[in-house]
């Protein structure tokens, strides 16, 4: 098979192809709306235009907050919305999936795009477990797809996944780097596909363990959020896991840690739980989110997260500026 090495660069982009407007391809649609691509967009439910202009509408401000989109309207006029994911992608420079995590699904609609679009359009997936190599199966063209999978709402959070299969191009792995960069993202390449790519693992542990101290009546609910949000949360938005490990040590670093909680650790690994979402434990989450949602609607909540998450973005990006000028003193 002939690899295609000639790609549009990401500034030659004009138009995005979004097959799947809902939540993910609905955040996508408003970042790419708020970076000046047009949208051909495509989703089989019968509302789905109006659900999607109404949250690209509710987006925009949080766009605004963060300098990224700079009209007051979300230009709505440039996203069209054609029957087939075929017709999208053959008149797009570059085609996000984002349709439901079902792998027959899946494998139908990349099949329809690999065919409808020329050899040199990227197809980006934005699955967040499926292996690309697996993925892949369904295209004639594998060497062109890759996985930039984003962290909800897409259009706010930094971080993506760049996850190329066995059969990606090289030149395409690079090119969802560089492109994540040009649209304002954090990409992290991984170096081999794995169960649920790596993020999502990294957050289900904690999770599991969030449950096992619920089932086991360690602390409420409520608690055990407050763990998150007062005590780890905010040292993770400056830095992640191994470097907070690493400052533990204090003068020791990560040596002097290991010397001397290194068996500790293993024990607090050794004790940690392995809950099943039996019936029982469902029922006690179902229990466990009434506690902690406090009788606002997930659209309050929602709306409450995203304006907070606009103040800690500005926030980080400082942080990371002051690094960054630390460095070059």
């Amino acid at each position: 098979m002939k690899i295609v090495s000639t790609y549009l660069r990401p500034e030659q982009i004009k138009t995005i192809a979004v097959i799947g407007t809902g939540s993910v391809g609905a955040s996508w649609m408003s970042l790419f709306l708020s970076f000046g691509f047009d949208v051909v967009a495509q989703d089989p439910a019968p509302d789905a235009e109006k659900q999607a202009h109404a949250f690209v509408t509710d987006a925009w401000p949080a766009l605004r907050s963060l300098g990224i989109a700079h009209s007051e309207h979300p230009p709505l006029e440039r996203i069209r919305f054609v029957k087939t994911a075929a017709e999208a992608a053959s008149v797009a420079d570059l085609i996000q999936e984002n349709v439901p995590e079902r792998p027959d699904v899946k494998a139908a609609v990349l099949a329809e795009i690999d065919g409808a679009a020329a050899p040199h359009k990227i197809i980006l997936s934005s699955t967040g477990g499926f292996a690309p190599t697996k993925l892949q199966e369904a295209c004639s063209h594998p060497e062109r797809l890759v996985v930039l999978h984003p962290f909800n709402p897409t259009h706010i959070i930094p971080l993506v996944e760049v996850v190329a299969g066995e059969k990606t191009a090289p030149a395409v792995t690079q090119w969802a780097v560089d492109f994540s960069r040009f649209i304002g993202k954090h990409p992290i390449l991984l170096k081999k596909d794995a169960t649920g790519h790596m993020a999502n693992r990294l957050q289900f542990a904690l999770l599991r363990e969030a449950v096992h101290c619920l089932v086991e009546g360690i602390a409420s609910a409520e608690d055990i959020d407050a763990a998150v949000r007062y005590g780890l949360g905010p040292r993770w938005t400056l830095m992640g896991s191994l470097l907070t490990l690493h400052l533990a040590g204090g003068p020791g670093g990560m040596t002097g840690i290991l010397a001397h909680a290194g068996d500790a650790v293993e024990a607090w690994w050794d004790a940690l739980g392995d809950p099943k979402l039996t019936q029982e434990v469902k029922m006690q989450l179902i229990a466990a989110a009434d506690e902690i949602s406090q009788g606002k609607s997930i659209e309050e909540w929602t709306q409450w997260r995203d304006e907070c998450l606009t103040d800690l973005i500005k926030l980080q990006k400082n942080g990371e500026q002051d690094l960054s000028r630390n460095k070059t003193a």
